[in-house]
């Protein structure tokens, strides 16, 4: 999208889709937390995410929506793909807008996330934030989002994903196999979602 592939508060063709069904075409920004807030490890803390919408680049005029009014919206990237945005529940207090991947049965969301990594020595600590893609899934009887398939060393994939994917059999199989890791959940959904 822009830096990180993310928005970074730039104007990109496309069409919003809002709660009331109204549909509106022109181009769209999102407007993210303060760059002073993502260094201290806050992004996303104090002032809501809002999306712009106005009717051309050259267009003074722009109209404000917040989060909860936005049912989704599409946009043109910078290499001409076109991605679906929405906000997403991960849980009963909480948005993050993710880009959708997958819908279905099981849906595949990706957030564009930083971590800060704190290097501390006798005088000072130093912040450094590097960029991390994490994917979250939903069923559709699940009312939140969540990343459970993020690696950790504390979880078996496995084990969580044959659990997860235990409606269809023959992903069972090949999880158990390790004909499908970790890496694939975008294969795996997809097979999931066209299981009989």
């Amino acid at each position: 999208m822009g830096k990180n592939g993310t928005f970074s508060n730039k104007w990109y063709t496309g069409t919003l889709v809002l709660k009331n069904k109204d549909t509106l075409n022109g181009v769209v920004k999102f407007e993210n937390s303060s760059t002073t807030k993502d260094l201290i490890g806050l992004r996303g803390v104090g002032g809501a995410n809002k999306i712009f919408l106005k009717e051309t680049n050259k267009s003074k005029k722009k109209v404000k929506f917040k989060k909860d009014e936005v049912e989704y919206f599409i946009v043109k990237t910078n290499s001409d793909q076109i991605a679906k945005y929405a906000f997403i529940p991960t849980n009963k207090d909480n948005l993050k807008l993710m880009q959708i991947l997958i819908e279905g049965k099981v849906s595949l969301y990706l957030k564009n996330g930083y971590e800060n990594m704190y290097l501390e020595n006798s005088n000072s600590t130093t912040i450094i934030q590097y960029h991390k893609n994490l994917y979250y899934v939903k069923k559709q009887n699940e009312s939140f989002a969540s990343n459970r398939f993020f690696e950790n060393v504390f979880k078996s994939f496995k084990k969580t994903a044959s659990r997860y994917f235990s409606d269809c059999k023959p992903i069972v199989v090949k999880i158990n196999n390790g004909e499908y890791k970790s890496d694939e959940l975008f294969e795996i959904i997809k097979e999931f979602n066209d299981c009989e």
